[in-house]
């Protein structure tokens, strides 16, 4: 048997590329609850903290925990703890500590506005391999400009120095608009002056529940996008790379990820989907067997058609990013190109080839 590699990164990579010989699934998200104190003109999921509809439909803790012991009996091992902001549930740590005896590898996703001295300290009992913290801005009036909500920014600084007090493993991020890109670089020098990592995403998707999205009002242009990815070189060498394992590509696959091969995700309500973007197949582990439902999502995964001709013959699509969840927010079908990541796709093609060149 080959050995495993020692790199962290790389160890990672590995086990999930032998979890995908097998379909184990490996990686699961919980997603605790679609409801968020903030009010973020760019995020998919977007429910109001006062959405009292949507908080009847989120599971129970009980619900939850007997979620995660079937999930672990068939295999996973990492699991992920998103929103909205997990932080809403009064019921959190009802949760998470349970979860924190399965031997799982744990990671926490929230805006930090909720995390006080006493929540900080309960993370420390028993900590998480990650808490990644999303930061909207390196000042108060950007950052509250994007989460419309005064004081927010205090906030997030206060549960970011409350995590760092008690050592609780955390990464800082972001979510680059129109609004906050102008303070990307005073964001990165925020996380070195912390002492922890720090990541931008930049590509932002409508919303997941096809109701109305003011995304086109937030995210960057393509030529925005690709101009700002080339001065990050990890990206940029990433893009690059793959650019020459084009032949690797299955055209007629449609899934050119783990979702439903080595990962899951089960939303508020109970429905195990492929990724947090796509609300399909809505398969209910609790109600048919975690197994069973594993199956059913292979099923789709595996019997979703191919991307659309004009997506298998195009000649950038080794650089585009464009996937069934990002067609069915954009286009409402899982299989249409999605023309601004065309734009993207074809704009990363002549930067990086002209790079080679």
């Amino acid at each position: 048997m080959t050995a495993l590699p020692t790199d962290y990164g790389s160890l990672i990579r590995e086990l999930q590329r032998r979890a995908a010989l097998i379909r184990q699934p490996v990686s699961g998200v919980f997603e605790l609850t679609e409801r968020c104190h903030l009010s973020c003109q760019m995020c998919y999921v977007r429910h109001s903290a006062r959405d009292l509809a949507q908080r009847a439909k989120e599971l129970s803790a009980a619900e939850w925990l007997r979620l995660a012991h079937d999930a672990a009996d068939n295999g996973m091992v990492f699991l992920l703890l998103t929103g909205g902001e997990v932080f809403l549930r009064p019921d959190f740590f009802e949760i998470y500590t349970p979860l924190t005896r399965m031997g799982l590898i744990l990671t926490i996703f929230t805006n930090g506005t909720l995390i006080t001295d006493k929540i900080a300290q309960r993370l420390a009992e028993a900590p998480p391999s990650l808490t990644e913290i999303t930061l909207y801005g390196a000042t108060a009036a950007t950052y509250e400009t994007v989460t419309g909500l005064a004081g927010s920014y205090a906030r997030c600084c206060a549960g970011i120095e409350a995590l760092l007090k008690h050592r609780v493993p955390l990464g800082l991020k972001t979510t680059i608009t129109r609004h906050n890109v102008g303070e990307l670089e005073a964001m990165q020098q925020m996380a070195r002056n912390w002492g922890v990592s720090f990541a931008g995403a930049w590509m932002l998707s409508k919303r997941r529940d096809g109701n109305h999205s003011e995304v086109e009002d937030c995210r960057l242009s393509a030529q925005e996008c690709v101009s700002l990815e080339a001065t990050d070189r990890i990206s940029a060498d990433e893009w690059v790379e793959t650019a020459f394992r084009d032949s690797s590509l299955n055209k007629d696959s449609n899934f050119n990820c783990q979702a439903g091969k080595t990962a899951f995700v089960i939303n508020s309500s109970g429905e195990m989907n492929p990724c947090l973007s796509l609300s399909q197949p809505a398969v209910r582990p609790l109600e048919i067997g975690f197994r069973a439902a594993w199956e059913g999502l292979q099923r789709f995964v595996g019997e979703t058609p191919p991307p659309e001709t004009a997506c298998r013959a195009c000649d950038t699509r080794s650089y585009c990013p464009r996937c069934p969840a990002w067609s069915a927010m954009e286009t409402g079908t899982l299989t249409e190109a999605v023309p601004y990541l065309c734009d993207i796709a074809r704009l990363r093609k002549e930067h990086y080839e002209g790079m080679q060149g």
